[in-house]
């Protein structure tokens, strides 16, 4: 079973850590296969999350959006948008944002797992709407 895991994804490592998970997630990381690709997110680098990628990743790489963040890589072509808007707007504005950057990468971030299937339904849906009608759709 372990060959069978190429790659690990971690979300929320901060927040797993704080729940306090630590033995859990260092059992499951334990019975991974050591070659293997892992990203772990964090959204913030506190001493438990910087202890887990000490002992469970090898020669690891830091992304951040902050430049003053110390020993980390930061992609020159990395920009970071957000916007502020009722929550009965927020899918016509997410549904518009990606229309308009359809050429580049866009990496959208929910609360919730439960938010995701019914939000990408719904862009599905808007995006079919689109494409028969050819014109603006109104929410």
């Amino acid at each position: 079973m372990k060959a069978d895991v190429p790659v690990s994804v971690l979300d929320e490592a901060d927040r797993i850590l704080d729940m306090g998970f630590a033995k859990s997630l260092n059992a499951i990381v334990s019975h991974l296969p050591k070659s293997r690709q892992t990203l772990l997110f964090s959204a913030t680098q506190t001493d438990s999350v910087r202890d887990l990628v000490r002992l469970s990743l090898q020669d690891p790489v830091t992304i951040s959006v902050r430049e003053e963040a110390h020993d980390s890589f930061t992609p020159k072509n990395l920009s970071q948008h957000y916007l502020v808007c009722t929550l009965d707007k927020k899918l016509d504005l997410l549904f518009s944002f990606i229309r308009t950057h359809l050429r580049v990468k866009v990496l959208v971030f929910f609360s919730s797992c439960k938010q995701v299937s019914p939000k990408l339904q719904a862009l599905c849906l808007l995006a079919h709407l689109l494409k028969t009608t050819g014109g603006p759709i109104c929410l």
